[in-house]
């Protein structure tokens, strides 16, 4: 009786424990497919703009799931100057508003239409013909505060300038003009660097791309061997990005559940006809020996 006391306590601590792990995923928020691959190997996969917008400013809440919702491991890549990154990927144009103040400067109101990650902004300046200003490119937040991110200097011949990442979806470009007139800015072209994942795929799994918020960082082993590849990774296609709702995001979370606890169901009736197999052929082997000893 005290075994089957002890055996029931064991299980109802493992049920205990799945039903936490249960609960502690995450609800996704948006989700991009990630193409098939032919074999298992690493992979490049470059985020673009729409996706990283969905994220934090780290990106430390992107996942890649497989079908059954467990983890492919990667590495993320955000240097500009990585030999690897895809360059500079173009994000769509802002509306601008234009207000010249008394106090001889002007400010550029560029309104996104999403939180972009902006690593370069591009000035297509029509009027005046000849100009060398001082312009300062702030950050605007909900609440309307203004944070300075670079000072740049701007004429005819300079008008491309890398800024350090910002994530925003409203800037402010503060202009001095002194005693000239004001710039004409016709257009703000922005870009985002073209970063990436380093990912191990394997071959025969549906992929894809998960955000959510309440998640941090991950720590892959996989960082351990992507800083001296010696050939260069072929990179992977993306499906169109997809935002979830938080019905869609919760209907999703339980599906990744179902498929897990699917195939746990699966492992554990293969388990249970192995054990079964097993002790057949221990009664099997103890029935035959019991025979010979009798001389049957």
């Amino acid at each position: 009786m005290r075994r089957k006391y002890r055996i029931r306590g064991w299980l109802s601590a493992a049920g205990f424990l799945l039903s936490v792990t249960c609960s502690a995923q995450y609800t996704p928020t948006a989700t991009e497919k990630v193409d098939r691959v032919a074999k298992a190997g690493i992979y490049r996969i470059v985020l673009p703009p729409p996706l990283v917008a969905s994220c934090g400013n780290d990106l430390s809440d992107l996942r890649i799931l497989d079908e059954y919702g467990k983890e492919a491991p990667y590495v993320l890549k955000t240097d500009i100057h990585d030999p690897l990154n895809a360059g500079f990927l173009p994000i769509p144009d802002p509306i601008i508003r234009q207000q010249d103040s008394s106090d001889r400067h002007s400010y550029y109101w560029l309104k996104y239409d999403d939180r972009y990650r902006i690593d370069r902004l591009s000035l297509v300046i029509t009027r005046p013909a000849l100009y060398k200003r001082t312009a300062v490119v702030s950050t605007v937040f909900d609440q309307g505060t203004a944070i300075p991110a670079v000072t740049i200097s701007i004429d005819p011949g300079d008008s491309v300038f890398e800024v350090p990442s910002l994530n925003a979806n409203l800037l402010m470009i503060d202009i001095a003009n002194h005693d000239n007139a004001p710039l004409t800015i016709e257009r703000v072209a922005t870009a985002q660097s073209g970063i990436y994942l380093l990912a191990y795929l394997e071959p025969d799994h549906e992929y894809e791309l998960a955000v959510d918020y309440k998640v941090g960082l991950p720590d892959y082993d996989l960082r351990y061997f992507t800083d001296n590849m010696r050939m260069t990774p072929v990179t992977v296609g993306l499906g169109p990005l997809h935002r979830l709702s938080v019905l869609e995001g919760i209907k999703l979370n339980q599906a990744i559940r179902n498929r897990r606890s699917s195939r746990k169901s699966e492992l554990l009736l293969w388990g249970a006809v192995a054990v079964i197999l097993l002790l057949l052929l221990y009664v099997s082997v103890k029935l035959a020996r019991a025979v010979d000893k009798k001389g049957i």
